[in-house]
């Protein structure tokens, strides 16, 4: 079951309409699939062909991506990677390096509470095209012992990747759809684009103004109720979400989701939802370290996960958890004060 992120936004959205404003600017929006989820881009600008080129090439880029590193897609360069773990070095694109380089970086951020190694876990489970179900103790064991950053080594001066052992397989579902995102990002750059909402399930990208000339509207989808957690009007940010209802199966009135604990190999427990905010200058690749840092709140207790958000100049976050008392919400330093939340 796929849920994309809630943007909540202070216009009609219509789907290939252009609007007029006060300000003799155009809203043009188009929307998409790709990578299991919707794709919405939102510019606003006084040149529609110029948006109607960078849309085109958006998009263009966002499939490629999909096609590159899909771990459901048996034809992908993901999956010819994952297909020769254990045998030596092996030549890949520049964009399996970039994703790599924030993958571990990330890794070494939150002490293994992400790790892009997770994919015999993400199989066994039955979350990468499979049958789900609930896997033995001893298949969840041998699993685990595919799993580990450290198993992974890259050389980027010469586009080279090594896994370590023979069937460990990577999986960029936590933080694909961050670098498509950043991919698009720059791509828009190229066009001269300022004003712009661009989404992707749990991803938001917002710069400039919205079509009103104000900061953009978002919000965060409530995890277990209808309509929203919290909204806010902000611009020039990257914002990502994640949360325990995106793709799940249940047993016995039990949830099982899609985000595991790298550390025991089994669905994380630590919150029902995590959002992260990032300046947009904050890392080279920040629409990619949101995704990132999105599982943060889950595979972490959340002081602990908040103490690391916290940590990091231009980073926000907001982590809710179960408790017996109901739902409980954090927030990180820079948030406290800020936001209405609705129970």
């Amino acid at each position: 079951m796929i849920k994309a992120v809630f943007k909540y936004l202070p216009i009609l959205i219509l789907s290939s309409v252009i609007f007029s404003s006060c300000a003799k600017e155009t809203v043009y929006k188009r929307t998409d699939a790709a990578m299991g989820t919707i794709w919405d881009i939102e510019i606003v600008s006084t040149d529609r062909k110029n948006a109607d080129k960078a849309s085109d090439e958006v998009f263009d880029e966002v499939k490629r991506l999909d096609r590159m590193l899909s771990l459901h897609n048996k034809e992908s360069e993901l999956s010819a990677l994952n297909a020769k773990a254990g045998t030596g070095p092996v030549k890949v694109s520049a964009d399996i390096i970039n994703v790599l380089k924030v993958a571990v970086k990330a890794s070494e951020l939150t002490k293994g509470g992400f790790d892009v190694s997770i994919g015999p876990v993400v199989k066994l489970w039955g979350f990468a095209g499979g049958a789900e179900h609930i896997p033995s103790d001893a298949e969840i064991k041998a699993a685990h012992e595919l799993v580990g950053y450290k198993m992974i080594s890259f050389d980027e001066s010469r586009s080279e990747v090594m896994l370590a052992k023979k069937g460990m397989v990577l999986d960029f579902g936590g933080i694909g759809k961050g670098y498509a995102v950043d991919r698009a990002a720059s791509i828009l750059k190229k066009y001269g684009i300022k004003n712009v909402m661009f989404s992707a399930g749990g991803q938001i990208y917002i710069t400039g103004h919205n079509p009103k000339g104000n900061n953009w509207k978002v919000g965060i989808r409530h995890p277990r109720g209808e309509g929203l957690l919290t909204s806010l009007e902000d611009t020039d940010r990257c914002i990502a979400t994640s949360g325990d209802y995106e793709h799940y199966f249940v047993r016995k009135n039990k949830l099982y989701h899609h985000i595991f604990n790298p550390q025991n190999s089994k669905p994380a427990s630590d919150a029902v939802t995590c959002t992260v905010l990032l300046k947009t200058n904050t890392f080279d690749m920040p629409n990619t370290w949101a995704d990132a840092l999105s599982k943060i709140g889950f595979v972490m207790h959340p002081g602990e996960a908040v103490a690391v958000i916290n940590g990091i100049k231009g980073a926000e976050c907001v982590i809710v958890s179960d408790s017996p008392e109901g739902l409980k919400t954090v927030v990180s330093d820079n948030l406290k004060g800020k936001l209405k939340f609705n129970e």
